[in-house]
């Protein structure tokens, strides 16, 4: 059995890391419906991430190139962040 590498940087995999104090927090000590955490978790994501991409923002590809943020294989961060609110967002209205 081969493993793939996780391919990103270490900063999109300590945010990742950060949001579980998000999740554990709202979902364990908070008890709160998981589609809130979640949405939770995903704007955090997109927050850090693009506050850090803004000390960039004069150069070229700020928002999406790897050198400027957080990266999950060839995901910026905050479109990760931006599909955990949708997918949970859409999960809350089917209920």
């Amino acid at each position: 059995m081969t493993l793939l590498p996780i391919r990103g940087n270490a900063l999109g995999f300590a945010m990742v890391v950060a949001t579980g104090a998000i999740a554990g927090i709202g979902s364990l000590a908070l008890r709160l419906p998981d589609a809130l955490v979640m949405i939770a978790v995903g704007a955090a994501l997109i927050v850090m991430d693009l506050l850090i991409r803004l000390r960039f923002r004069p150069a070229d590809g700020w928002a999406t190139r790897s050198q400027f943020g957080g990266y999950l294989f060839f995901v910026p961060v905050w479109v990760v962040g931006i599909a955990i609110v949708a997918i949970n967002l859409a999960n809350a209205s089917l209920r």
